[in-house]
């Protein structure tokens, strides 16, 4: 018999265990993780192995709370429904066509129990020009609120609202109205936001808002500016956070599918390219502006080339004698009936290509001969506005600026409760290697036995069978080993333990892939650059919000510490009061007046009678000096391949200043992103302290 809370039952009861025509529950939470692990072990029979020891395993791990995967899994595997992932991305072009075909796409992955992530970044912004209609545009902000509605009215599954990740660029003319968009409570209530900032950014310089339309710099504005509107956003209501897009690509692992948010198809650093100041090498034009000529016509490249990684190249050549260097999936133009885009590797001999004979120096059109493999090289792609292509070597090809990299991609989590790896003398590093391995087969077989709610997000999955294992617990764990959450011995134990699952999990992915292959891009993936053999999974690595699946494994959320010891609990329409367990057991000796003191106030702090070694173990959140936090998500942020979700929780009376100092912590200390929350900022809260009358929030922002 699992034990479990009264939360968790009620919860499970609600989200998670099976019903009958009448909607009476018709089972129990034993049999909801033997359900969900017959159904992922089943994909163990198309490699030749026995499903049923993978089934006792993955049975074993759930039972005991040493491991749970993402909601959609516990919810669906095994059901009619039977989609298992937590998250997706979907692109949103600049057309109505592709707004409304995502936002039905959208639809879909959210009545299967997904979320789903947007970049708004490619639509035309507000008060610009339709040509189809002569009339403007209402920008992305008045289409995020469509999506916005859309979700309101489906519910996942029958049993949870979805949510969405709205993201823009800081680049974008309509940034204000963005980072403004959730200033007041009500709108996008089903977005969090997140403004995608450059490295650069940071350093107090002039950020040019370009319309994504034609590359026009429409204005230009002091970067501290716009973060100062950022700050003040985030401190009013917990929106926008901060993506750092930079860094994110740095640890792309698989840069040969390109940028986060553009496809990368590339050319040669020797390639010439055609510009307005005359024929230029793409090695030269590398960081630096330029205006693209196609036939005579200008299109402007703010950016300049990027390297994108190093990958095999090919050597394409006509019948006239023109020769131009690239990778196998660069799309050229090509005359057969009409003019169409065809990537270099699906060329036939005899077609056609189109070629910029604008200067008089090529043909209008010149003849396929063959591609020959030209070894590997290092490779650049450029992103030119109101194009998407430039001319190479006199041939017209096109860039990254209209292809989304790794939309349609999905990623399904786990996480391993680090509160149950500690034993007499420590961590159990025994048990936490064997959760881990179980873990990582759980994840991958995921991917086998998923039914994915659109074909194009199955086929990008599988080619990178992304898996996100993460963490719940780890406050708990540190209480247990007799460490403070904000200690230096508490951000070592984090990178040691970060680092162990890290390695383990790479160790399981490639003992997989050994058995049944790599994932199908891992050549020109950063295993395949960094010398490895082999690996299953192209991220193996996410510590993701933990929220109902730590209140069914009776644990801390993720790597948060503790909200408070304390506090009131609202969800599924009801309040649920809470002492956290490990207090309980350790409070023995306190007097009942120094009890009744805590269960009201919430926290420690100012009650007498409570021993040092016990009011620093059990400090919370907001007793927690704001960096700290940034410095436990880098810590982590270390060892994981994809992101690390961590809420930097203020005090209701932090400042703006407060704010500022978490964002400039986060980029100077690595992290990918980062995102605060002010308490009492919103009106209805899931956490809550005992005593909180729910009346403080100050919507005028102090000087």
């Amino acid at each position: 018999m699992i034990s479990l809370s009264t939360t968790a039952l009620k919860v499970l009861e609600e989200r998670y265990l099976l019903r009958g025509e009448g909607g009476e529950v018709v089972e129990t939470p034993e049999e909801m993780f033997r359900r969900v692990a017959r159904a992922v072990a089943s994909a163990d029979e198309a490699y030749g192995d026995d499903p049923a020891v993978a089934e006792e395993a993955f049975y074993s791990v759930m039972g005991n709370l040493e491991f749970l995967p993402n909601s959609p899994t516990l919810m669906n595997a095994g059901t009619p429904i039977n989609q298992l992932s937590a998250c997706f991305v979907l692109p949103v072009e600049d057309s109505i066509d592709s707004i409304f075909s995502s936002l039905r796409d959208m639809a879909i992955i959210h009545k299967s129990g997904g979320g789903v992530g947007f970049s708004f970044s490619r639509l035309r912004p507000r008060g610009d020009i339709v040509a189809s209609t002569m009339g403007v545009a209402s920008g992305p902000v008045s289409f995020m609120r469509i999506f916005d509605v859309a979700v309101d009215v489906i519910k996942q599954g029958g049993r949870r609202r979805g949510a969405n990740m709205g993201v823009l660029h800081v680049s974008h003319p309509d940034i204000f109205s963005f980072i403004d968009a959730k200033s007041r409570e009500g709108p996008l209530r089903n977005f969090n936001l997140s403004v995608a900032v450059p490295d650069e950014f940071m350093d107090d310089r002039p950020v040019d808002l370009i319309n994504p339309r034609n590359g026009e710099v429409v204005d230009s504005v002091e970067s501290r500016v716009i973060l100062k509107r950022i700050v003040e956003a985030a401190w009013r209501s917990g929106d926008p956070g901060i993506l750092f897009e930079d860094r994110i690509n740095r640890y792309n692992p698989t840069p040969q599918l390109g940028r986060i948010e553009a496809t990368n198809p590339c050319v040669s650093g020797d390639t010439i390219v055609m510009t307005s100041g005359g024929p230029r090498t793409v090695a030269e034009l590398e960081g630096k502006p330029f205006t693209a000529l196609i036939r005579g016509s200008g299109y402007p490249c703010p950016s300049g080339f990027f390297r994108t990684c190093e990958r095999d190249v090919y050597d394409l050549r006509t019948r006239e004698g023109h020769c131009l260097r690239l990778t196998h999936d660069h799309r050229v133009l090509v005359m057969d009936g009409g003019l169409e885009w065809r990537a270099a590797g699906e060329l036939e001999r005899g077609d056609r290509l189109v070629m910029d004979d604008a200067a008089g120096e090529f043909p209008a059109l010149a003849t396929f001969r063959g591609l020959r493999g030209a070894g590997r090289q290092d490779v650049y792609d450029a992103t030119v506005y109101g194009a998407s292509a430039f001319t190479a070597n006199g041939f017209i090809v096109h860039n990254c600026g209209e292809q989304p990299l790794l939309t349609h991609e999905s990623c399904n989590l786990g996480s391993v409760n680090l509160s149950l790896m500690v034993g007499p003398s420590g961590i159990n590093w025994e048990k936490l290697r064997r959760t881990i391995h179980v873990a990582v087969h759980f994840l991958d077989n995921v991917i086998d036995v998923n039914s994915y709610p659109l074909r194009p997000v199955e086929e990008m999955t599988l080619r990178t069978r992304k898996i996100g294992l993460g963490v719940m617990g780890f406050a708990d764990m540190l209480i247990k080993l007799g460490i403070p959450y904000n200690s230096v011995a508490a951000l070592e134990v984090a990178g040691r333990v970060m680092s162990f699952i890290s390695s383990e999990a790479r160790r399981a992915s490639m003992e997989l892939a050994r058995e049944r292959g790599s994932f199908p891009e891992f050549k020109g993936s950063i295993w395949d650059i960094q010398g490895f053999e082999c690996m299953r999974n192209a991220t193996l690595t996410t510590i993701a919000p933990t929220g109902s699946l730590s209140i069914i494994a009776g644990t801390s959320s993720g790597i948060e510490p503790l909200f408070a010891v304390s506090f009131t609990r609202n969800i599924l329409g009801r309040s649920f009061h809470e002492l956290h367990p490990l207090f309980k057991t350790m409070a023995g000796r306190l007097d009942k007046r120094s009890l009744e003191a805590i269960e009201s106030r919430g926290s420690l702090r100012g009650v007498p009678g409570v021993p040092a070694r016990i009011r620093r173990l059990f400090v919370t959140a907001h007793e927690i000096d704001p960096v700290f936090h940034v410095k436990m998500q880098a810590a982590f942020q270390r060892y994981v391949d994809n992101a690390v979700s961590k809420t930097v929780n203020l005090p209701a009376d932090s400042s703006p200043a407060d704010v500022e100092r978490v964002f400039r912590a986060a980029h100077e200390l690595g992290c990918k992103g980062v995102t605060v929350y002010r308490y009492g900022s919103k009106v209805d809260e899931v956490l809550r302290f005992p005593e909180y009358a729910g009346s403080c929030r100050d919507m005028t922002c102090p000087n």
